[in-house]
């Protein structure tokens, strides 16, 4: 994978994400990946529980609008990715105490955990830049998604 783009499909985005708080987001995003089949229902409660246990070790807000929740797990054989954009931002104990506005859910498997640190570097990278950023949080599908990130 070289680019964010790589972990992005037509499907796994939700880009009007609403959300009471950080719980509330991990369910959406979830459930949203057992809709588009990429998690299967038999798993959601245990991924919903392995998520918010790593939240409650540290937030995985790490600032700048951005959150990256994810887990490692025993349950998945390849990685799950789900993305949510918020235009107005949640609360969701980030760093920098600032609603987030790109959710990026990670699920990786157990014995993966080397790619997983490269997936999450990569994804700083990326959204490090506030233009980059403002690009995601406007989207409001797969196509524009694509365009603003085509020459980046």
């Amino acid at each position: 994978m070289n680019h964010l783009l790589d972990l992005i499909t037509d499907t796994n985005v939700i880009y009007d994400l609403h959300a009471n708080d950080k719980e509330d987001v991990i369910k959406k995003l979830v459930i949203h990946g057992v809709k588009i089949d990429i998690i299967q229902e038999v798993q959601a409660q245990e991924l919903i529980e392995s998520l918010l246990n790593r939240e409650k070790s540290m937030s995985t807000g790490i600032g700048s609008g951005v959150a990256i929740p994810h887990c490692s797990v025993g349950i998945v054989d390849e990685l799950k990715v789900v993305i949510g954009l918020s235009k107005n931002g949640i609360m969701f104990d980030a760093i920098d105490k600032q609603p987030v506005h790109i959710f990026i859910l990670l699920i990786v498997p157990k014995e993966k955990f080397q790619d997983h640190i490269k997936t999450l570097a990569l994804i700083a990278k990326t959204l490090n830049l506030k233009d980059e950023r403002d690009k995601f949080i406007q989207s409001n599908s797969h196509s524009e998604l694509i365009s603003a990130f085509k020459n980046v």
